[in-house]
């Protein structure tokens, strides 16, 4: 069994397990354990404090302060603080309104305003920070999400078992694309059953009630700040439990881009929480361990999972010829084709299974963007709507609406930027991985052939900006004989060069000897997908012949293959530099749009594929 073939099996072991097994197994045991639930009268009401944080929320504000008025609950027994995060728009004026009539019903409703945007984990700190010792439980709820009558008392209900630290109940969407309320169901049903052991790893952040003496603030950073917060109640051996007759419904039905934004945050947040709740996986019971392990550690993971997945099956595929992993390649070529299909003409028929298959591919990609953009550091700023980051600008004209449309351009290509960092490192370290046998036949193949060292080593130029130029040593295989530059000088490759020696010529030809490069994109000199990186020798006869020559890799890694590297080989001469640089400038362009960077970036993978099995290098 070759090496490829493991990592696939592995990679599918682990994905079955965390979508399939685990969730079988949870059921199997739950169903002979009775669900947790409080023996104690409803008589019990403790002091419930519902918080609040609301930014640019006037679509909501209204409807959820008259929900709240309308819980059948001791009215002198719960109070609602706000924080109005920054609003810029009406949030202000509407709660004001409607907190004016649940006065007239004796509900006691507070606002807290932010001046500035400071971000949802800097109001909840302040609500906790606050609040905490004024009530029995925290309940923290969004305002796009309406609670059912009885929820308050349900939630009082369970709280009166001392055993229990976190309440929550079953998220719906009032208006739901199919694909997302399957999602969601389940995951409702992967919650109940955790219930029935008090051991729930992640509650809605719709709705999240907590007892106030296990409530602690956040870190400043924290990205799912309704998981870590339920989850620090748990660090101490309570329980967390879902009511199924508590519902919690989301009015606010998400468009494409902003569901799609949304699930690269919670991506985001998901494998930050390994590292913020690692602790957990010391935990005494058993069951929280498991669950933490099996659902959330494996859910920060998956999105890299399904990528190393595809391109393992890209590779056995095109490398080996491979029948299985052709088919498989094929069923996701044809659920992506028929998506973009039904997003063009705008059907918005069912088309089974394989609107199932595009969510999870999205969702997944939407990981892998999170991910990306988290190690980046893309998430240091203050939270806000999803959708104003990705709002239309066509309301806006002239100087303004230039300005606004620059912004986004340039976000965007500082995005993919980013994402493009990660892929580097993913697709450098798999590289290396898969690479190793031809790489160590190479070396030994150098060493028969000739004397001298068996990696080459030479300056090159880098990433540039307006204050610096990068140099760095590229690493290759040796494919010239040794000192072949000592009489003729630096002079470019030709064909036929008499300095290249017989593995040397076949190293080039099928690029091998560019492999101990994934070194340089491990180091952050190289990308995978670039453009050539030239050496400084040549440099200044090339910006005297070439305008703007040194554009090229203003802020752009070179890399080992690229645009203008597959469409024109290695360069000879001037002019062979010459028709490359429109390439790069192409590709360059293409980085202000994901959708463009990301179709280009994998056409080249595949030309560079296709040269390498091929040998059409030189």
């Amino acid at each position: 069994m070759n090496l490829m073939l493991s990592v696939l099996i592995f990679l599918t072991v682990v994905f079955i397990y965390h979508h399939f097994i685990y969730p079988y197994l949870l059921g199997f045991f739950a169903k002979r354990k009775p669900s947790m639930s409080s023996s104690a009268d409803n008589a019990h009401y403790p002091r419930i404090g519902i918080m609040i944080c609301a930014h640019n929320e006037e679509a909501f504000i209204s409807q959820k302060l008259f929900n709240l008025s309308a819980m059948e609950y001791p009215i002198e027994k719960y109070e609602i603080q706000i924080v109005l995060d920054g609003c810029t728009d009406e949030t202000k004026l509407r709660a004001e309104q409607a907190i004016s009539q649940l006065h007239q019903q004796h509900i006691c409703a507070e606002i807290h305003e932010f001046t500035n945007n400071q971000g949802k984990v800097a109001a909840l700190n302040h609500l906790i920070n606050t609040h905490k010792d004024q009530y029995d439980v925290l309940v923290f709820t969004d305002v796009s999400a309406l609670m059912s009558i009885d929820a308050l008392t349900r939630i009082a209900h369970h709280f009166a078992d001392e055993k229990i630290a976190v309440v929550s109940g079953i998220y719906q969407f009032y208006d739901s694309s199919l694909s997302q309320e399957k999602y969601w169901q389940y995951q409702n049903k992967l919650k109940l059953a955790e219930s029935n052991y008090g051991a729930v790893v992640g509650v809605p952040g719709a709705m999240c009630a907590i007892r106030s003496a296990h409530v602690k603030p956040l870190f400043s950073h924290a990205i799912n700040d309704d998981f870590i917060l339920a989850m620090q109640a748990l660090c101490e051996g309570h329980h967390a439990v879902i009511d199924a007759h508590l519902n919690i419904i989301e009015m606010e039905r998400d468009q494409e881009g902003v569901d799609f934004a949304r699930r690269v945050r919670i991506a985001a947040g998901n494998f930050q929480q390994i590292y913020l709740l690692k602790h957990l996986t010391k935990s005494a019971n058993p069951w929280l361990l498991f669950n933490f392990v099996s659902h959330k550690v494996l859910r920060g993971l998956m999105p890299l999972v399904v990528m190393c997945g595809v391109v393992t099956l890209m590779a056995a595929a095109i490398l080996e010829n491979h029948f299985f992993a052709q088919a498989c390649l094929l069923i996701l070529f044809a659920s992506v084709s028929i998506g973009a299909m039904k997003k063009w003409f705008a059907i918005e028929e069912p088309c089974a299974p394989f609107d199932q298959i595009n969510y999870v591919l999205a969702s997944y990609a939407a990981g892998c963007m999170g991910i990306a953009k988290y190690c980046t550091g893309g998430f240091n700023m203050p939270w806000r709507r999803v959708e104003q980051t990705n709002s239309s600008t066509t309301k806006n004209s002239g100087k303004q609406g230039t300005t606004v449309q620059s912004n986004t351009t340039n976000q965007s290509a500082f995005n993919v930027i980013r994402f493009k960092r990660v892929m580097d490192i993913v697709g450098a370290t798999i590289g290396l991985v898969l690479a190793s046998p031809i790489m160590i036949a190479a070396m030994v193949a150098i060493k028969l052939d000739s004397k001298g060292p068996v990696f080459y080593q030479q300056l090159r130029v880098g990433q540039a900006d307006d204050d610096f130029v990068e140099l760095f040593q590229v690493y290759k295989f040796r494919s010239m004989f040794t000192d072949a530059e000592l009489q003729s000088g630096a002079v470019w490759a030709s064909k036929g060069d008499p300095r290249i020696t017989r593995v040397g010529r076949f190293l080039r030809k099928t690029r091998i000897d560019e492999l101990p490069q994934f070194i340089n994109v491990l180091k952050g000199e190289m990308s995978l997908i670039g453009p050539r990186p030239e050496r400084p020798v040549f440099y200044g006869k090339l910006e005297d012949n070439i305008p703007y020559f040194s554009l090229r890799t203003y802020g752009i890694k070179p890399g080992i293959s690229g645009l203008a590297q597959v469409m024109n080989g290695y360069d000879e001469n001037i002019e062979d530099v010459r028709s490359k640089i429109g390439w790069d400038y192409a590709y360059a362009l293409a980085l202000s749009s994901p959708k463009q960077w990301l179709s280009m970036e994998w056409m080249i993978i595949l030309k560079t594929i296709r040269i390498v099995v091929l040998g059409k290098g030189q």
